[in-house]
């Protein structure tokens, strides 16, 4: 990346900046994805429940929310394991390892905790999402549909943190 881009803990009181850089990351998909992004219904309360366990991460570039990404510990299979969501990276940054950067704060996070499991969840139609995934060892593990859908609409995919 040519600039410094520095990643840091975001606070619950930052859950605005962050909405604000997944929106405009996920602006293209608006209209594409069916079902639509839950990232347009979400609001600051929201995000800033999900900040308040500490896993929030805000990539910043001079100053300027580029990317963020947020880690929570959820029940997986019968016991606590890590869960990487809403992982945006502003459009003109892609494709210059932000996305890997963040990723890895993320399971620092979950790993630091003690999990050794990490999820995340991926659009089926996001076939350059699952490839990054896969680059960074995370694998299928299950098929799912959102609700009022009949055929599967998202990857779950895991990575072992040992």
């Amino acid at each position: 990346m040519p600039e410094t881009i520095v990643i840091r803990p975001a606070a619950p009181g930052e859950a605005a900046v962050l909405l604000d850089v997944m929106r405009r990351a996920f602006a293209e998909y608006r209209g594409v994805l069916q079902p639509e992004s839950s990232v347009f219904v979400e609001t600051p309360e929201l995000i800033a429940q999900k900040l308040a366990g500490g896993g929030g991460f805000l990539a910043l570039q001079d100053g300027r929310p580029v990317g963020c990404i947020i880690a929570e510990e959820k029940d997986g299979h019968g016991y606590p394991m890590g869960y990487l969501g809403r992982l945006a990276v502003d459009p003109s940054l892609r494709r210059q390892g932000l996305a890997r950067r963040l990723m890895q704060a993320g399971e620092g996070f979950v790993r630091a905790r003690g999990h050794r499991i990490c999820a995340v969840q991926v659009r089926i139609a996001l076939g350059g999402n699952i490839a990054l995934f896969q680059s960074l060892g995370y694998r299928e593990t299950d098929r799912r549909a959102h609700p009022g859908f009949a055929a599967p609409t998202y990857l779950v995919m895991e990575k072992s943190l040992e």
